[in-house]
C-alpha cells in the first residue's frame, strides 16, 4: 500500500489512470506544491496536502483500491505507533478463541490503514476514505474481505460495512490498551451445574446404558423437572470420559482415556516375541469327525519387525498348540529373549513355566505377561491377529465374521449341514489340509506387505513406501544381525514338553502308561525329567534334572506274558479234552451208542500233552457241543451292566446292538458328535466299532 505524503507525476498518472501531461496540467490549474526529491536522479514530487479536497480524496481512493505487490501479512503492533503490550495482555491473547483472534487481527489491519493514511491526508480524511471505499466495494481485495471479519460477522452473506464511529473507536481502544482490546467480548459459555445434576447422573451413569428420556422419567426431583433439552445442554458440558464413567467400565472406559505410546525403534529382531490366539471367524471341516467347527489359531509376532514367525492351529487354545507355535517361531526365526503374552491358561501352565522342566526355562526365555483387562498393552499383537485372520475368513464361503450378511451365513449353515448328513462332507467347508495351506499362504502374504509402522524405503522405481516385515528383517541381516538359531540336532529334544517323574525299578509312569529301559536301573528312586512327543506315545526320552540325557524308554517294554503262551494253550487243550470225555460219558449214559464229533485240534508244542480222545467218542462229543451252543443261544439276554465312563457304555452298546433302546440311540447321536468320541475315534476304528452313517439303518438286524 502506497502511504507516502508525496507522489511523482508517473505515480499519480498510474493511480488516476491519466497521462503525465494531464497530471501536470491539473497541477498547474489547482496550484499543487512540490518539493525536491531526495536520492539518486533528483526531480520533484507533488505534495498530497497541497491538493484540493476533491483531488486528495480521489488519490486516497485510488490508493485504497490498489492491490499490494505481495500477499499482505497481518500486522503486529509497532513500538513506535502503539504502547507496549503488557504481559497480561499477551496472556489474554493466548486465551482467545480462533474467532476472537481473527476479528482482533482484522480490526488491527484497519487501524494500521488509518494510521498510514493519516500522515498524508489527516485522520478524518483517512477514516472517511476507508468508509466510502468500503461502502462502494472499492477497497483492495484483501481489505474488502476483512470487513465482515472485523465486524465479527464471519461467513455472513451480507456485509455490514465500515462506519466512522467504529473506526475511531478501534483506533482509540488500540491507542489505550493495545491489540488485545480489539478482540470482541463474546458471551461466556454457561458452565454452571444445575441442582438436579447429581440425581440425574446417578440414574444415567449405569452399565445398562439407559436413555436420557427414560432417566428423566425416573428422576425424582421436588422442584420443577428440567426439560429434555436442558438435560442435553448439561450433558454437553461434561467430558466424554467423565460422562461415560459408570456406563462403561474396565477396558471400555480405559480406551477413552489418555494412554502412553510404546515405541519399538530400540529393539532388534528376536528381542521380544508376542503371541496370542483367536478363534477363526469361519467354519472348516473337523479332521477327526468331519463336522463343522471353528479352529483356534495361535500366532507369534516379532515385535521389532512385525513379522509373523510362528503359527499353529488346534481344536482350541491349549498349551500344546502354543508350544507348537513357539517351536516354529524359535526354529525359523531364532530364540527370543522375551515372550510377551496375556494371562490365559494356555500360557500360564507347567508346560511352559514349570520350574526346571518348563519349555521357557529350558530355552532361557523370559515370560512377560500383560496387565489383565488391558488389551491396549498388546495392541500390536491384537492388530496383527486381525490383519492376518480377518481377510482370510472373509475369503471363505463359511465365514462367520460379524460383517458377514446374516441371511447368507444362515444359508451356508443349512447347506453345509445338509451336505454332511447326506454325503459326509460339504464343498462349502474347507478340509483341514486346504485350510492349513491357505493360512500359511496368508501369513506369507502378510509378511510381504508394506507395514504402516515400519521405516520408509525407496523402490526400484524411485517411489517411497513403508517396508514390509520381510524387508525390515532382511535389512537387519544386511547390517550384520543374525538370529540365535537352534541346532537341527537339538530341535527334537528341546521342544518336547517334559515333566518330572520318579524312577521305580527301571520304569517311569506318564499318562497312565509305563515306560521301561534297562538304563534306568541305577536311577531307582531318583527324580528324572521325562520328555515326550505329543504325537507319539510309544516312547519317552529321559533326562536328568541337570540336563543330561539318560536314555529312551519304550511303552510297556518290560511287559511279558504271565506264562508262556504255549504252556497256557496246552493246559487249555487238556481241559477241553477232559470236558469232552465227561460229556461223552454223560451222552453214553443217556443214549447208548451215540457219538460226539469234534473239529481237528490246533497243533501246538505244549509242555504237557493232553490225553488222547477215543475216535469212537468224537461223534458223541460233537453232538453234545452242538446242543450246548443251542442252549446258549436260547439263554436269557445278559443284564445291562453299570457304566462308570462314557466309553464303556459306547463299547458295550456297539457289541450289543440288539439291546438298543430309543434312549440309547439318542445318547449315541450326542456322544458321537462330542470331543470324547473324537479323541477315541482311532481306537474305536481299530476295534471295528467306529460310528458310521449306516449303523442306525442296520441296527434292526441285530
Amino acid at each position: 500500500m502506497d502511504t507516502r505524503n508525496s507522489f511523482t507525476a508517473n505515480g499519480l498518472a498510474t493511480l488516476l489512470g491519466v497521462s503525465r501531461q494531464a497530471v501536470r496540467k491539473r497541477a498547474d490549474r489547482e496550484g499543487w506544491k512540490s518539493h525536491q526529491r531526495e536520492g539518486r536522479g533528483g526531480g520533484n514530487d507533488w505534495l498530497l496536502a497541497s491538493m484540493p479536497k476533491a483531488t486528495r480524496d480521489q488519490v486516497l481512493a485510488a490508493v485504497l483500491s490498489q492491490e499490494p505487490a505481495e500477499e499482505p501479512n497481518l500486522p503486529v503492533p509497532s513500538q513506535s505507533t502503539a504502547p507496549a503490550i503488557p504481559a497480561e495482555s499477551s496472556l489474554v491473547i493466548a486465551q482467545l478463541t480462533e474467532r476472537q483472534r481473527r476479528t482482533m487481527e482484522a480490526r488491527l489491519v484497519f487501524v494500521r490503514e488509518v494510521e498510514r493514511l493519516t500522515a498524508a491526508a489527516g485522520k478524518e480524511t483517512a477514516v472517511r476514505g476507508l468508509v466510502e471505499a468500503a461502502r462502494g466495494h472499492r477497497l483492495a481485495k484483501h481489505l474488502q474481505a476483512l470487513v465482515n471479519v472485523a465486524n465479527d460477522r464471519p461467513g455472513k452473506g451480507e456485509e455490514r460495512g465500515l462506519s466512522r464511529r467504529r473506526l475511531y473507536g478501534w483506533c482509540a481502544v488500540y491507542a489505550i490498551a493495545g491489540a488485545a482490546a480489539l478482540a470482541p467480548q463474546h458471551k461466556q459459555r454457561d458452565m454452571s451445574v444445575p441442582p438436579w445434576a447429581n440425581e440425574f447422573l446417578a440414574l444415567y451413569q449405569t452399565p445398562q446404558h439407559p436413555s436420557v428420556a427414560d432417566c428423566l422419567r425416573r428422576l425424582e426431583w421436588p422442584g420443577q423437572k428440567p426439560t429434555i433439552h436442558a438435560v442435553y445442554r448439561f450433558l454437553k458440558k461434561i467430558g466424554v470420559p467423565a460422562l461415560m464413567t459408570g456406563r462403561a467400565t474396565g477396558n471400555a472406559l480405559t480406551k477413552l482415556r489418555p494412554h502412553k505410546l510404546r515405541t519399538t525403534e530400540s529393539l532388534l529382531p528376536g528381542d521380544v516375541y508376542t503371541a496370542d490366539g483367536t478363534t477363526f471367524d469361519a467354519e472348516i471341516q473337523n479332521p477327526l469327525n468331519g463336522q463343522p467347527f471353528k479352529p483356534e489359531i495361535t500366532l507369534v509376532i516379532d515385535v521389532a519387525t512385525r513379522k509373523c514367525v510362528g503359527v499353529s492351529v488346534g481344536l482350541g487354545e491349549s498349551g500344546l498348540t502354543i508350544l507348537d507355535a513357539l517351536r516354529m517361531a524359535c526354529c525359523y526365526g531364532g530364540l527370543p529373549l522375551m515372550l510377551y503374552t496375556d494371562n490365559g491358561s494356555g500360557y500360564k501352565n507347567k508346560l511352559l513355566l514349570g520350574e526346571g522342566q518348563g519349555m521357557l526355562a529350558r530355552l532361557d526365555i523370559q515370560m512377560v505377561n500383560s496387565i489383565p483387562t488391558r488389551p491396549q498393552g498388546k495392541g500390536l499383537m491384537e492388530r496383527a491377529v486381525q490383519t492376518i485372520c480377518t481377510p482370510l475368513s472373509k475369503r471363505l464361503p463359511s465365514c462367520t465374521h460379524k460383517d458377514m450378511d446374516r441371511d447368507a451365513a444362515l444359508k451356508v449353515f443349512r447347506l453345509s449341514r445338509k451336505d454332511i448328513k447326506e454325503k459326509g462332507r460339504s464343498d462349502l467347508l474347507p478340509t483341514w489340509p486346504e485350510f492349513l495351506k491357505q493360512l500359511l499362504a496368508r501369513v506369507e502374504e502378510y509378511n510381504a506387505t508394506p507395514h504402516s509402522s515400519l521405516p520408509l524405503t525407496v523402490t526400484a522405481e524411485g517411489k517411497r513406501r513403508r517396508m514390509s516385515p520381510d524387508e525390515y528383517w532382511q535389512d537387519f541381516e544386511a547390517r550384520g544381525w543374525q538370529p540365535f538359531s537352534v541346532p537341527a540336532q537339538e530341535r527334537e529334544d528341546l521342544f518336547m514338553p517334559g515333566c518330572r517323574r520318579t524312577v521305580r525299578n527301571g520304569v517311569v509312569r506318564l499318562f497312565n502308561g509305563e515306560y521301561f529301559a534297562s538304563d534306568l536301573e541305577e536311577f531307582h528312586g531318583s527324580i528324572v525329567e521325562v520328555r515326550y512327543d505329543i504325537w507319539d506315545s510309544s516312547r519317552v526320552h529321559v533326562w536328568t534334572t541337570k540336563g543330561e540325557k539318560v536314555c529312551t524308554a519304550e511303552l510297556n517294554a518290560h511287559a511279558l506274558p504271565y506264562f508262556p503262551p504255549s504252556q497256557v494253550e496246552a493246559l487249555r487243550e487238556k481241559r477241553k479234552a477232559g470236558q469232552v470225555l465227561r460229556l461223552a460219558k454223560k451222552l453214553e449214559a443217556i443214549e447208548p451208542g451215540a457219538r460226539i464229533e469234534v473239529p481237528e485240534p490246533v497243533t501246538h508244542e505244549p509242555l504237557f500233552v493232553a490225553d488222547s480222545i477215543q475216535p469212537e467218542a468224537e461223534a458223541e462229543v460233537a453232538e453234545v457241543m452242538e446242543r450246548t451252543r443251542a442252549e446258549q443261544k436260547a439263554a436269557p439276554v445278559e443284564a445291562r451292566p453299570n457304566f462308570q465312563f462314557p466309553y464303556e457304555k459306547y463299547e458295550w452298546l456297539m457289541r450289543n446292538r440288539g439291546q438298543w433302546t430309543d434312549t440309547d440311540v439318542a445318547w449315541l447321536n450326542r456322544y458321537t458328535q462330542g470331543e470324547d468320541y473324537a479323541d477315541l475315534h482311532d481306537h474305536y476304528k481299530s476295534m471295528g466299532i467306529a460310528w458310521s452313517g449306516d449303523i442306525l439303518a442296520r441296527a434292526g438286524e441285530f
